[in-house]
């Protein structure tokens, strides 16, 4: 049976593979990182890292104004799930599994202009043990926070998984420096099925992208601010109940099929680098949880490539 360290190690290898390539024009390598740990909360979707890698790709046609350009993004990521009592081991007193979440995902993106782009790609990963999660995270708690291991009692069970996304990103110019934006979103695989929208106002120079968005559609210098929400429908959710196709989990809680998050972020683009910083305040993911709000920031660095 593959373990979890030699899992790591292949999509390590691929997700540094598919990069190893010659940096030329209109690329990027971002960090992106999500934490409620700024707000000293450790709890519910508790963590997420994520490398990404993005680069325009090459075209027949001389690019230009009226040119629909193609982009193909790479991620490597990883998501904690924890619940609010992270120190007992009585899976009674629960409300929320423990689950991690890592994965590789592939993303091919058209963008028709500057205000209009399409995406799709698909998503491979694994759940349970063999996603390094628990290792993960009492790694980090023993040795940076100098606190006790969590006790990963019934975690979401091992499994393989795929999941096929599709999303759509809009922009109207209301005047200059005024914009709103849209995100339609969906998801349709073994460890989510979900469909969605979201909505914000831009002011500023600088759009500031949120989930799935692609630094490289905007490549003016400055900053921006975003204020928005997002709704969903979620069909299923393998981190709260487990597999579609069987009963095997140790642990499940019933879903909040509709969930909603309000957004508030800010970005900055200097030079060959971009700063974003992006607040999310999210409803309950599912009806036993204790605390009905969770809220948790995302920092993201970008580091863009010329020729």
């Amino acid at each position: 049976m593959i373990n979890k360290h030699t899992f790591l190690n292949v999509i390590l290898g691929l997700f540094f593979l598919m990069t190893s390539k010659s940096l030329s024009a209109q690329e990027y390598f971002s960090l992106n990182v999500d934490n409620d740990l700024y707000f000293t909360l450790d709890r519910y979707y508790s963590s997420g890292i994520f490398l990404q890698y993005g680069k325009q790709l090459k075209s027949k046609d001389t690019i230009s104004e009226n040119t629909s350009k193609n982009y193909l993004l790479w991620e490597l990521g990883q998501e904690l799930y924890t619940p609010n009592d992270r120190y007992t081991t009585d899976v009674s007193l629960l409300d929320y599994p423990y689950g991690g979440w890592t994965s590789v995902k592939a993303t091919y993106q058209k963008e028709y202009s500057s205000l209009r782009q399409v995406q799709w790609g698909v998503q491979l990963g694994v759940t349970g043990s063999i996603s390094g999660a628990q290792w993960m995270q009492n790694t980090y708690h023993r040795t940076v926070l100098n606190l006790p291991e969590l006790t990963w009692v019934a975690e979401v069970p091992q499994a393989f998984h795929v999941n096929l996304f599709l999303d759509s990103f809009n922009r109207w110019n209301l005047r200059e420096s005024v914009s709103v934006q849209s995100h339609v979103f969906s998801v349709l695989g073994t460890q989510k099925i979900a469909a969605g929208g979201a909505l914000g106002l831009v002011l500023g120079s600088q759009t500031v992208p949120t989930y799935g968005g692609n630094v490289l559609l905007d490549n003016r210098q400055g900053d921006g601010l975003y204020v928005g929400g997002r709704v969903q429908f979620v069909v299923h959710d393998y981190m709260l109940s487990g597999s579609l196709f069987n009963s095997e989990a140790p642990f499940t809680v019933p879903v909040n099929r509709i969930r909603a998050t309000v957004e508030i972020g800010y970005a900055l683009r200097k030079n060959k680098w971009r700063y974003s910083l992006m607040y999310y305040n999210r409803s309950p993911d599912n009806k036993t949880q204790i605390q009905k709000g969770h809220h948790y920031l995302n920092i993201t660095i970008s580091r863009f490539f010329s020729s």
